[in-house]
């Protein structure tokens, strides 16, 4: 019992720091694009470089995480994007900053399949949907706590010193790793490299790559990345060239929506694990229709104040979705390739990121405001929305899935 909570709290507090050293990028946009001279459009390159190299490790990271384990796996994952957190500082030109954000992307985007691998070994079925929540949280509190210091850093210090500081952070949670994240049960797959069970392993994800439900899954995240990425990357710059809001006051005031996400998490985290834990997809068609409606309230707000409420309603929605999502998502793998199911699905998603932030970029140089992305983003919600309630309708009861599958 105390076991799968000590790894439930290292691996957030892992997210944690990927979301502090998500967030960093954004808020120093302003800044960096000025003295880098870059577009908007140029910048949206920037930022989906960091979405590139992490769709590239999704499906790999979670297929090493299944053979060899996701201990060690975590632990190199989080020192190498550390490292390329710190290099992001002395980039000079946008090629150069392209490059590190690739690897940078690389490096986080190693974590992802074996955590959810490490949530779907040591919680039961009906517990993860609330598991998933508390680990997403750091979701939203990264980007709630990261925000408002990530500004200040910025504006003292300077953004080259900003993301120095972030680094050193994440190499201090890597010692954390290292001394207290337990090891991990490696399937048989890897633990006797037996080539009839490394078939098998093989033979249950191809059989949920041909069904339906695993289609509409990662169809519906591809969709929910390219509104969830707009939000967490332009929102920052929003806030500063829409709004009209000072660097000094946009980190506390852009810190709200994320805080409002963390609340969305719980309350959505506590129905998927109890009242709605069968009609999960439902429930996040919910949350994600709310979003849509939360966006739509900010962008045709006449005051910061109301715009900011249409922003936290948003975030509410946008994160509360998370907990559950995953927790159909890990209902959907076969145990034997969790971490490779979970991945792909996560790949999809990042593709939908990837396009989603050059898009916007395009779509603020070419309209001079935001108007336009957030309107993509409040359609690409919906659809997806539509996508998960079809998906409720294929999914059985949790009841009649296999163990964790």
């Amino acid at each position: 019992m105390k076991s799968k909570w000590l790894v439930l709290f290292l691996i957030w507090l892992m997210m944690l720091v990927a979301y502090f050293d998500r967030i960093n990028l954004p808020v120093a946009a302003s800044a960096m694009m000025a003295s880098l001279h870059l577009s908007k459009t140029q910048w949206g390159f920037v930022l989906s470089a960091f979405t590139f190299g992490y769709a590239l490790t999704q499906a790999p990271g979670g297929h090493l995480a299944d053979r060899f384990g996701s201990r060690k796996l975590l632990i190199a994952a989080i020192v190498v994007w550390s490292i390329f957190t710190g290099l992001t500082g002395l980039a000079t030109s946008l090629v150069m900053l392209i490059g590190i954000r690739v690897i940078f992307g690389v490096g986080e985007g190693l974590e992802n399949g074996a955590q959810f691998r490490l949530i779907g070994q040591f919680f039961e079925p009906k517990e993860q949907a609330f598991a998933s929540s508390v680990f997403f949280s750091a979701l939203a509190l990264g980007p709630a706590i990261g925000t408002p210091t990530a500004t200040w850093l910025v504006a003292n210090w300077g953004w080259p010193d900003m993301f120095l500081v972030f680094a050193m952070l994440g190499m201090v949670v890597a010692a954390v790793l290292v001394l207290f994240l337990p090891k991990d049960r490696v399937t048989s797959v890897s633990a006797d490299k037996n080539p009839a069970t490394d078939a098998a392993a093989k033979g249950d994800f191809a059989k949920a790559v041909r069904k339906s439900t695993s289609w509409l899954c990662a169809g519906s995240y591809f969709l929910f990345n390219v509104a969830f990425w707009g939000f967490l990357s332009w929102v920052p710059t929003y806030l500063r060239e829409d709004r009209h809001i000072p660097l000094a006051k946009s980190g506390p005031i852009g810190a709200l929506p994320y805080f409002a996400g963390f609340v969305g998490m719980m309350i959505a985290g506590h129905l998927g694990s109890s009242v709605m834990s069968n009609r999960r997809p439902m429930l996040v068609a919910i949350c994600y229709l709310g979003a849509a409606c939360g966006l739509i309230f900010a962008l045709t707000a006449q005051s910061t104040v109301t715009c900011l409420c249409g922003l936290c309603m948003g975030g509410f929605f946008l994160y509360g979705g998370f907990g559950p999502f995953w927790a159909v998502a890990i209902d959907l793998a076969p145990p034997s390739a969790r971490g490779l199911f979970t991945g792909s699905v996560n790949c999809c998603g990042q593709i939908g990121a990837f396009s989603s932030q050059i898009i916007i970029g395009i779509l603020a140089d070419r309209m001079k405001s935001f108007s336009g992305a957030i309107l993509f983003m409040t359609g690409a919600l919906m659809l997806s929305a539509v996508v998960l309630l079809v998906l409720q309708k294929l999914t059985p009861p949790i009841s009649l899935m296999s163990d964790n599958g």
